[in-house]
Protein backbone atom coordinates (compact mmCIF):
# COMPACT_ATOMS: atom_id res chain seq x y z
CA UNK A 1 0.00 0.00 0.00
CA UNK A 2 1.47 3.22 -1.08
CA UNK A 3 1.34 6.23 1.74
CA UNK A 4 -0.29 9.25 0.95
CA UNK A 5 1.26 12.42 2.56
CA UNK A 6 -0.67 15.20 3.91
CA UNK A 7 -0.17 18.28 2.09
CA UNK A 8 2.39 19.74 0.51
CA UNK A 9 2.27 23.52 1.28
CA UNK A 10 3.62 26.81 -0.44
CA UNK A 11 4.85 28.78 2.36
CA UNK A 12 3.85 32.83 2.05
CA UNK A 13 3.13 33.73 -1.32
CA UNK A 14 5.33 31.88 -3.22
CA UNK A 15 3.68 28.85 -5.49
CA UNK A 16 3.00 25.43 -3.67
CA UNK A 17 5.55 22.77 -4.86
CA UNK A 18 3.79 19.72 -6.65
CA UNK A 19 3.97 16.33 -7.62
CA UNK A 20 3.22 16.12 -11.58
CA UNK A 21 2.31 12.09 -11.65
CA UNK A 22 0.80 11.02 -8.26
CA UNK A 23 -2.19 11.63 -6.36
CA UNK A 24 -0.27 9.34 -3.71
CA UNK A 25 3.65 11.07 -3.86
CA UNK A 26 5.16 13.71 -2.19
CA UNK A 27 8.03 16.75 -3.67
CA UNK A 28 10.72 15.70 -1.64
CA UNK A 29 11.37 19.28 -1.27
CA UNK A 30 7.81 20.69 0.05
CA UNK A 31 7.18 21.58 3.76
CA UNK A 32 4.89 19.28 5.15
CA UNK A 33 1.36 20.77 7.07
CA UNK A 34 2.75 20.27 10.26
CA UNK A 35 5.32 22.76 9.56
CA UNK A 36 2.13 25.21 9.57
CA UNK A 37 -0.72 23.90 12.19
CA UNK A 38 1.98 22.71 14.96
CA UNK A 39 0.56 25.57 16.85
CA UNK A 40 -3.89 26.49 16.84
CA UNK A 41 -4.60 28.18 13.72
CA UNK A 42 -4.11 31.95 13.79
CA UNK A 43 -5.05 34.44 10.65
CA UNK A 44 -1.43 34.65 9.31
CA UNK A 45 -0.88 30.51 9.40
CA UNK A 46 -4.40 30.56 8.00
CA UNK A 47 -3.58 32.79 5.05
CA UNK A 48 -0.16 30.63 4.68
CA UNK A 49 -2.83 27.60 4.16
CA UNK A 50 -5.09 29.61 1.48
CA UNK A 51 -2.28 31.13 -0.49
CA UNK A 52 -0.68 27.70 -0.68
CA UNK A 53 -4.03 26.31 -1.83
CA UNK A 54 -4.42 28.89 -4.72
CA UNK A 55 -1.36 28.58 -5.82
CA UNK A 56 -1.20 24.91 -6.30
CA UNK A 57 -4.65 25.45 -7.73
CA UNK A 58 -3.24 27.49 -10.38
CA UNK A 59 -0.13 25.20 -11.40
CA UNK A 60 -2.24 22.62 -11.63
CA UNK A 61 -3.76 24.30 -14.83
CA UNK A 62 -0.58 26.04 -16.14
CA UNK A 63 2.73 23.95 -14.66
CA UNK A 64 2.55 20.96 -17.27
CA UNK A 65 0.94 22.07 -20.59
CA UNK A 66 -2.08 19.37 -20.31
CA UNK A 67 -5.24 21.57 -19.57
CA UNK A 68 -3.95 25.04 -22.09
CA UNK A 69 -1.97 23.05 -25.20
CA UNK A 70 -2.54 19.15 -25.37
CA UNK A 71 -6.24 19.23 -24.54
CA UNK A 72 -6.74 22.44 -26.92
CA UNK A 73 -4.90 19.91 -29.47
CA UNK A 74 -6.35 17.42 -29.36
CA UNK A 75 -9.66 19.35 -29.58
CA UNK A 76 -8.44 21.08 -33.23
CA UNK A 77 -8.21 23.89 -31.73
CA UNK A 78 -3.90 24.17 -31.51
CA UNK A 79 -0.80 22.82 -33.29
CA UNK A 80 2.81 22.94 -31.14
CA UNK A 81 5.81 22.00 -33.79
CA UNK A 82 8.83 21.57 -31.99
CA UNK A 83 11.47 19.49 -33.49
CA UNK A 84 12.96 18.53 -30.29
CA UNK A 85 10.23 17.40 -28.52
CA UNK A 86 7.69 15.34 -30.85
CA UNK A 87 5.45 13.79 -28.35
CA UNK A 88 3.10 17.68 -28.66
CA UNK A 89 1.94 16.01 -31.84
CA UNK A 90 2.94 12.02 -32.01
CA UNK A 91 0.82 11.71 -28.43
CA UNK A 92 -1.81 13.78 -29.17
CA UNK A 93 -2.64 13.53 -32.88
CA UNK A 94 -0.26 10.91 -33.56
CA UNK A 95 -1.34 8.30 -31.31
CA UNK A 96 -2.48 7.62 -27.70
CA UNK A 97 -0.68 9.56 -25.19
CA UNK A 98 1.48 7.54 -23.09
CA UNK A 99 1.09 7.59 -19.43
CA UNK A 100 4.94 7.85 -18.52
CA UNK A 101 5.33 11.18 -20.71
CA UNK A 102 4.73 15.04 -19.77
CA UNK A 103 1.76 14.37 -22.37
CA UNK A 104 0.22 11.97 -20.99
CA UNK A 105 0.68 12.49 -16.94
CA UNK A 106 0.51 15.77 -16.93
CA UNK A 107 -2.68 17.97 -15.42
CA UNK A 108 -2.92 15.30 -12.62
CA UNK A 109 -0.89 15.17 -9.75
CA UNK A 110 -1.05 19.36 -9.27
CA UNK A 111 -4.85 19.74 -9.08
CA UNK A 112 -4.68 16.07 -6.58
CA UNK A 113 -1.64 18.66 -4.42
CA UNK A 114 -3.81 20.96 -4.45
CA UNK A 115 -7.08 19.10 -2.88
CA UNK A 116 -5.05 17.56 -0.70
CA UNK A 117 -3.64 21.13 0.83
CA UNK A 118 -7.83 22.15 0.82
CA UNK A 119 -8.34 18.77 2.95
CA UNK A 120 -5.88 19.72 5.56
CA UNK A 121 -6.66 23.57 5.97
CA UNK A 122 -10.32 21.93 6.44
CA UNK A 123 -9.42 19.72 9.01
CA UNK A 124 -7.02 22.48 11.23
CA UNK A 125 -10.14 24.58 11.13
CA UNK A 126 -11.28 22.69 14.17
CA UNK A 127 -8.12 23.41 16.10
CA UNK A 128 -8.22 27.05 15.62
CA UNK A 129 -6.99 29.70 18.30
CA UNK A 130 -9.51 30.61 20.61
CA UNK A 131 -11.34 34.36 19.35
CA UNK A 132 -8.86 34.01 15.87
CA UNK A 133 -12.34 33.83 13.43
CA UNK A 134 -16.21 34.17 13.83
CA UNK A 135 -18.36 30.57 13.04
CA UNK A 136 -19.51 32.75 9.74
CA UNK A 137 -15.66 33.22 8.94
CA UNK A 138 -15.10 29.61 9.31
CA UNK A 139 -18.05 28.85 7.18
CA UNK A 140 -16.72 31.08 4.49
CA UNK A 141 -13.66 29.51 4.52
CA UNK A 142 -14.74 26.14 4.60
CA UNK A 143 -17.44 26.69 1.30
CA UNK A 144 -14.49 28.38 -1.04
CA UNK A 145 -12.26 25.78 -0.19
CA UNK A 146 -14.35 22.93 -0.68
CA UNK A 147 -15.60 25.39 -4.02
CA UNK A 148 -12.14 24.89 -5.22
CA UNK A 149 -11.57 21.46 -4.65
CA UNK A 150 -14.86 20.92 -6.68
CA UNK A 151 -13.27 23.17 -9.53
CA UNK A 152 -10.29 21.07 -9.45
CA UNK A 153 -11.96 17.93 -9.21
CA UNK A 154 -14.33 18.96 -12.68
CA UNK A 155 -10.75 19.50 -14.15
CA UNK A 156 -9.28 16.20 -13.61
CA UNK A 157 -12.31 14.38 -14.76
CA UNK A 158 -12.79 16.99 -18.04
CA UNK A 159 -9.39 15.48 -18.85
CA UNK A 160 -9.84 11.78 -18.25
CA UNK A 161 -12.87 11.50 -18.98
CA UNK A 162 -14.24 7.67 -19.15
CA UNK A 163 -10.92 6.31 -17.45
CA UNK A 164 -12.18 7.67 -14.07
CA UNK A 165 -10.11 9.19 -11.21
CA UNK A 166 -9.11 8.16 -7.80
CA UNK A 167 -11.84 10.22 -5.71
CA UNK A 168 -9.22 11.22 -2.45
CA UNK A 169 -10.08 10.17 1.18
CA UNK A 170 -9.80 13.60 3.09
CA UNK A 171 -9.37 12.26 6.21
CA UNK A 172 -7.60 8.79 5.99
CA UNK A 173 -4.28 9.79 4.42
CA UNK A 174 -2.94 6.23 4.26
CA UNK A 175 -4.80 4.40 1.35
CA UNK A 176 -5.31 4.30 -1.84
CA UNK A 177 -9.05 5.05 -3.30
CA UNK A 178 -10.47 3.34 -6.33
CA UNK A 179 -10.20 4.92 -9.32
CA UNK A 180 -14.12 6.38 -9.88
CA UNK A 181 -15.44 6.06 -13.35
CA UNK A 182 -16.99 9.51 -14.98
CA UNK A 183 -20.80 9.58 -13.65
CA UNK A 184 -20.30 8.79 -9.50
CA UNK A 185 -17.35 11.43 -10.11
CA UNK A 186 -19.38 14.08 -11.64
CA UNK A 187 -21.92 13.26 -8.75
CA UNK A 188 -19.48 13.59 -5.68
CA UNK A 189 -18.39 16.68 -7.25
CA UNK A 190 -21.64 17.97 -7.30
CA UNK A 191 -22.50 16.79 -3.77
CA UNK A 192 -19.28 19.08 -2.65
CA UNK A 193 -20.14 21.74 -4.17
CA UNK A 194 -23.66 22.12 -2.96
CA UNK A 195 -22.35 21.28 0.24
CA UNK A 196 -19.63 24.38 0.46
CA UNK A 197 -23.19 26.27 -0.95
CA UNK A 198 -24.61 24.86 2.62
CA UNK A 199 -21.45 26.75 4.35
CA UNK A 200 -21.52 29.61 2.56
CA UNK A 201 -25.50 30.35 3.47
CA UNK A 202 -24.37 29.84 6.80
CA UNK A 203 -21.69 32.23 6.46
CA UNK A 204 -24.24 34.96 5.78
CA UNK A 205 -23.63 36.98 2.38
CA UNK A 206 -22.37 39.94 4.16
CA UNK A 207 -18.95 37.93 5.53
CA UNK A 208 -15.44 38.63 4.34
CA UNK A 209 -13.08 35.82 4.14
CA UNK A 210 -10.55 36.01 7.02
CA UNK A 211 -7.27 35.82 4.55
CA UNK A 212 -6.23 37.90 0.93
CA UNK A 213 -7.30 36.54 -1.89
CA UNK A 214 -5.10 36.73 -5.01
CA UNK A 215 -5.54 40.04 -6.59
CA UNK A 216 -7.25 37.83 -9.53
CA UNK A 217 -10.00 37.21 -7.22
CA UNK A 218 -10.63 40.57 -6.50
CA UNK A 219 -10.19 42.83 -9.48
CA UNK A 220 -12.14 41.56 -12.69
CA UNK A 221 -15.38 42.90 -12.02
CA UNK A 222 -15.99 41.36 -8.60
CA UNK A 223 -14.93 41.12 -5.67
CA UNK A 224 -14.64 37.44 -4.22
CA UNK A 225 -13.67 37.93 -0.77
CA UNK A 226 -17.51 38.55 0.31
CA UNK A 227 -19.59 35.30 0.30
CA UNK A 228 -22.54 36.97 -1.82
CA UNK A 229 -19.75 36.44 -4.85
CA UNK A 230 -18.27 33.31 -3.87
CA UNK A 231 -21.83 31.99 -3.83
CA UNK A 232 -22.01 33.13 -7.72
CA UNK A 233 -18.97 31.40 -8.14
CA UNK A 234 -19.75 28.18 -6.16
CA UNK A 235 -23.08 27.86 -8.18
CA UNK A 236 -21.18 28.88 -11.48
CA UNK A 237 -18.61 25.57 -10.67
CA UNK A 238 -22.02 23.57 -10.07
CA UNK A 239 -23.58 24.71 -13.07
CA UNK A 240 -20.91 23.78 -15.34
CA UNK A 241 -21.01 19.94 -13.65
CA UNK A 242 -24.43 19.62 -13.87
CA UNK A 243 -23.81 20.86 -18.02
CA UNK A 244 -21.13 18.01 -18.06
CA UNK A 245 -23.70 15.64 -16.46
CA UNK A 246 -26.58 16.82 -19.04
CA UNK A 247 -24.40 16.40 -22.14
CA UNK A 248 -22.34 13.24 -21.00
CA UNK A 249 -22.46 10.70 -24.01
CA UNK A 250 -22.72 7.99 -21.89
CA UNK A 251 -24.72 8.72 -19.01
CA UNK A 252 -26.90 11.94 -20.08
CA UNK A 253 -29.14 13.79 -17.54
CA UNK A 254 -31.84 15.71 -18.34
CA UNK A 255 -33.08 16.61 -14.88
CA UNK A 256 -29.21 17.86 -14.69
CA UNK A 257 -30.04 20.33 -16.85
CA UNK A 258 -32.91 21.74 -15.23
CA UNK A 259 -30.81 21.92 -12.21
CA UNK A 260 -27.84 23.55 -14.26
CA UNK A 261 -30.28 26.45 -15.41
CA UNK A 262 -30.96 27.48 -12.01
CA UNK A 263 -27.47 27.55 -10.48
CA UNK A 264 -26.24 28.98 -13.65
CA UNK A 265 -28.73 31.63 -13.66
CA UNK A 266 -28.11 32.67 -10.03
CA UNK A 267 -24.61 33.11 -10.83
CA UNK A 268 -25.75 35.30 -13.69
CA UNK A 269 -27.04 37.49 -11.28
CA UNK A 270 -30.44 36.41 -11.71
CA UNK A 271 -30.47 37.42 -15.50
CA UNK A 272 -32.93 35.99 -17.75
CA UNK A 273 -32.09 34.32 -21.09
CA UNK A 274 -30.50 36.99 -23.13
CA UNK A 275 -30.44 39.28 -21.08
CA UNK A 276 -26.76 39.32 -19.77
CA UNK A 277 -25.04 42.41 -20.59
CA UNK A 278 -21.56 42.22 -22.69
CA UNK A 279 -20.56 44.27 -20.64
CA UNK A 280 -19.82 41.72 -17.82
CA UNK A 281 -19.03 39.07 -19.92
CA UNK A 282 -15.45 39.25 -18.87
CA UNK A 283 -15.98 39.13 -15.15
CA UNK A 284 -15.05 36.31 -12.76
CA UNK A 285 -12.07 34.73 -11.02
CA UNK A 286 -8.87 35.04 -12.82
CA UNK A 287 -5.40 33.78 -12.70
CA UNK A 288 -2.67 36.25 -12.63
CA UNK A 289 1.15 35.60 -13.43
CA UNK A 290 4.13 37.18 -12.57
CA UNK A 291 7.27 36.03 -15.18
CA UNK A 292 10.13 37.42 -12.46
CA UNK A 293 10.91 37.04 -9.07
CA UNK A 294 10.76 33.81 -6.53
CA UNK A 295 6.91 33.18 -7.78
CA UNK A 296 8.07 32.81 -11.56
CA UNK A 297 4.69 31.62 -12.98
CA UNK A 298 3.83 32.94 -16.56
CA UNK A 299 0.77 32.28 -18.81
CA UNK A 300 1.76 28.87 -20.86
CA UNK A 301 -0.05 29.68 -24.29
CA UNK A 302 2.53 32.38 -24.70
CA UNK A 303 4.92 30.11 -26.63
CA UNK A 304 6.46 30.72 -30.01
CA UNK A 305 6.22 27.44 -30.91
CA UNK A 306 2.57 27.08 -30.69
CA UNK A 307 0.19 27.46 -33.26
CA UNK A 308 -4.06 27.72 -34.02
CA UNK A 309 -5.24 24.78 -36.16
CA UNK A 310 -6.63 26.15 -39.46
CA UNK A 311 -9.96 24.63 -38.35
CA UNK A 312 -10.27 27.80 -36.68
CA UNK A 313 -9.78 30.10 -39.31
CA UNK A 314 -11.43 28.62 -41.59
CA UNK A 315 -14.75 28.41 -39.50
CA UNK A 316 -14.48 31.70 -38.53
CA UNK A 317 -18.12 33.17 -39.74
CA UNK A 318 -17.29 36.53 -41.75
CA UNK A 319 -17.86 39.90 -39.11
CA UNK A 320 -17.30 38.04 -36.57
CA UNK A 321 -14.59 40.44 -34.27
CA UNK A 322 -13.18 37.27 -32.16
CA UNK A 323 -11.13 37.13 -35.85
CA UNK A 324 -8.95 39.67 -34.06
CA UNK A 325 -7.61 36.76 -32.10
CA UNK A 326 -6.05 35.38 -34.76
CA UNK A 327 -2.70 36.58 -36.36
CA UNK A 328 -0.18 35.30 -39.03
CA UNK A 329 2.51 33.29 -38.02
CA UNK A 330 5.69 31.68 -39.36
CA UNK A 331 4.24 28.80 -41.44
CA UNK A 332 4.94 24.91 -40.03
CA UNK A 333 4.41 21.90 -41.19
CA UNK A 334 6.05 18.20 -40.67
CA UNK A 335 6.00 15.32 -37.74
CA UNK A 336 3.19 13.73 -40.12
CA UNK A 337 0.67 16.22 -39.98
CA UNK A 338 -1.17 16.69 -42.93
CA UNK A 339 -1.99 19.81 -42.62
CA UNK A 340 0.40 22.68 -42.28
CA UNK A 341 -0.52 25.99 -40.37
CA UNK A 342 0.67 29.94 -40.82
CA UNK A 343 -1.93 30.96 -37.98
CA UNK A 344 -1.74 31.40 -34.02
CA UNK A 345 -3.54 33.22 -31.31
CA UNK A 346 -2.72 36.94 -30.94
CA UNK A 347 -1.91 36.18 -26.89
CA UNK A 348 0.25 32.87 -27.74
CA UNK A 349 3.08 35.08 -28.96
CA UNK A 350 5.71 35.06 -26.72
CA UNK A 351 6.10 38.48 -25.24
CA UNK A 352 5.88 39.52 -21.33
CA UNK A 353 2.59 41.11 -22.07
CA UNK A 354 1.47 37.55 -23.16
CA UNK A 355 3.28 35.91 -20.37
CA UNK A 356 1.62 37.95 -17.35
CA UNK A 357 -2.25 38.27 -19.32
CA UNK A 358 -4.46 36.90 -16.67
CA UNK A 359 -6.39 33.88 -17.42
CA UNK A 360 -10.20 33.83 -16.34
CA UNK A 361 -11.06 30.56 -14.10
CA UNK A 362 -14.79 30.95 -15.55
CA UNK A 363 -16.17 34.21 -16.67
CA UNK A 364 -19.53 35.32 -17.30
CA UNK A 365 -19.33 34.64 -21.31
CA UNK A 366 -19.06 30.71 -20.37
CA UNK A 367 -21.92 30.85 -17.78
CA UNK A 368 -24.24 32.21 -20.76
CA UNK A 369 -22.96 29.40 -23.45
CA UNK A 370 -23.25 26.77 -20.79
CA UNK A 371 -26.64 28.07 -20.01
CA UNK A 372 -27.47 27.27 -23.79
CA UNK A 373 -26.02 23.97 -23.42
CA UNK A 374 -28.64 23.65 -20.64
CA UNK A 375 -31.12 25.22 -22.19
CA UNK A 376 -30.54 22.79 -25.53
CA UNK A 377 -30.94 19.83 -23.12
CA UNK A 378 -34.27 20.95 -22.00
CA UNK A 379 -35.42 21.44 -25.41
CA UNK A 380 -35.99 25.11 -24.14
CA UNK A 381 -34.44 26.11 -27.99
CA UNK A 382 -35.48 29.45 -27.40
CA UNK A 383 -33.66 30.27 -24.74
CA UNK A 384 -30.97 29.01 -25.92
CA UNK A 385 -31.18 30.87 -29.02
CA UNK A 386 -31.13 34.09 -26.66
CA UNK A 387 -28.57 33.12 -24.73
CA UNK A 388 -26.40 32.22 -27.70
CA UNK A 389 -27.35 35.53 -29.83
CA UNK A 390 -26.70 37.71 -27.37
CA UNK A 391 -23.10 36.48 -27.52
CA UNK A 392 -22.71 36.36 -30.98
CA UNK A 393 -24.19 39.72 -31.55
CA UNK A 394 -21.51 41.45 -28.88
CA UNK A 395 -18.58 40.43 -31.64
CA UNK A 396 -20.54 41.96 -34.87
CA UNK A 397 -22.86 38.92 -35.96
CA UNK A 398 -26.12 39.08 -36.76
CA UNK A 399 -28.87 37.27 -34.86
CA UNK A 400 -29.70 33.61 -35.77
CA UNK A 401 -33.34 32.97 -36.46
CA UNK A 402 -35.42 29.80 -34.65
CA UNK A 403 -33.34 26.70 -34.81
CA UNK A 404 -34.46 23.91 -36.77
CA UNK A 405 -34.15 21.34 -34.47
CA UNK A 406 -31.34 20.91 -31.45
CA UNK A 407 -28.43 19.11 -33.55
CA UNK A 408 -28.37 23.02 -35.57
CA UNK A 409 -28.40 24.46 -31.67
CA UNK A 410 -25.71 22.40 -30.59
CA UNK A 411 -23.54 23.69 -33.58
CA UNK A 412 -24.49 27.05 -33.19
CA UNK A 413 -23.00 27.08 -29.02
CA UNK A 414 -20.08 24.86 -30.01
CA UNK A 415 -18.33 27.45 -32.77
CA UNK A 416 -19.79 30.14 -29.70
CA UNK A 417 -17.83 28.56 -27.55
CA UNK A 418 -15.02 28.18 -29.41
CA UNK A 419 -14.69 31.97 -30.28
CA UNK A 420 -15.64 32.94 -26.80
CA UNK A 421 -13.17 30.51 -25.18
CA UNK A 422 -10.35 30.43 -27.81
CA UNK A 423 -6.95 28.63 -25.67
CA UNK A 424 -8.45 28.92 -22.47
CA UNK A 425 -8.79 25.88 -21.72
CA UNK A 426 -10.03 22.13 -22.91
CA UNK A 427 -13.75 23.57 -23.70
CA UNK A 428 -13.73 23.04 -27.30
CA UNK A 429 -12.56 19.40 -26.93
CA UNK A 430 -14.79 18.42 -24.18
CA UNK A 431 -17.71 19.38 -26.37
CA UNK A 432 -16.72 17.64 -29.69
CA UNK A 433 -15.96 14.54 -27.21
CA UNK A 434 -19.45 14.48 -25.52
CA UNK A 435 -21.91 15.77 -28.50
CA UNK A 436 -20.35 12.86 -30.71
CA UNK A 437 -18.67 15.56 -32.90
CA UNK A 438 -14.93 14.64 -32.64
CA UNK A 439 -14.54 12.03 -34.95
CA UNK A 440 -16.37 13.84 -37.40
CA UNK A 441 -12.91 16.29 -37.33
CA UNK A 442 -10.63 15.89 -40.53
CA UNK A 443 -7.75 13.78 -39.66
CA UNK A 444 -4.94 15.60 -38.48
CA UNK A 445 -2.50 12.39 -39.23
CA UNK A 446 -2.94 9.77 -40.94
CA UNK A 447 -3.06 7.73 -38.06
CA UNK A 448 -5.41 10.13 -35.85
CA UNK A 449 -6.68 8.34 -32.76
CA UNK A 450 -9.09 11.01 -32.09
CA UNK A 451 -8.27 10.90 -28.51
CA UNK A 452 -11.09 11.51 -25.85
CA UNK A 453 -8.98 11.31 -22.77
CA UNK A 454 -6.13 11.54 -21.76
CA UNK A 455 -4.80 8.49 -19.24
CA UNK A 456 -3.80 7.73 -15.33
CA UNK A 457 -0.29 8.64 -15.14
CA UNK A 458 2.40 6.25 -14.68
CA UNK A 459 3.36 7.01 -11.32
CA UNK A 460 -0.71 6.41 -10.29
CA UNK A 461 -0.54 3.30 -12.21
CA UNK A 462 2.93 2.23 -10.13
CA UNK A 463 1.42 2.96 -6.93
CA UNK A 464 -1.65 0.66 -7.90
CA UNK A 465 0.86 -2.07 -9.37
CA UNK A 466 -0.56 -1.98 -12.92
CA UNK A 467 0.73 -1.04 -16.41
CA UNK A 468 -2.50 0.40 -17.54
CA UNK A 469 -5.50 1.91 -16.84
CA UNK A 470 -7.35 0.13 -14.63
CA UNK A 471 -10.98 -0.22 -14.90
CA UNK A 472 -12.90 2.34 -12.91
CA UNK A 473 -15.52 1.61 -10.27
CA UNK A 474 -19.27 2.40 -11.49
Amino acid sequence: MMKYTTLAIAMGTVALAGCKDSTGTLPLDAPVIESVTSKPLVRSSLQTLATGVLAQDRSGVVGTPTYLVLAPIMGRTAIRLDPSEPRYVGETLGANPDPGSFAGGGGFGGFYTAIRAASSLIAALPGAAEGSFTPAEVNATKGFIKTIQGLDYMRLIELRDTVGIPIQDPVDTEIITPVSCKTPVLNFIGTLLDDANTDLTAAGQSTALPFVLPSGFTTHGRNYSTVANLQKFNRAVKGKVDVLRAIDRKAPSAARAADAITELTFALGGAAAGAVPSSTFSFGPYYHFVIGGSEATPNNISDTRLRLNTLVQSGLQAGDTRGSKIISATNVSGQGLLNSTNITCAFCSANTANQERPLGILRDEELVLLRAQAYIETGNLANALADINSVRTAYGLAALGAFANKAAAIQAVVYEKRMSLLMEGPQTWVDLREYGLLTSMRKETASDPYNAAFPLSRAELNARQVSVNPACTP
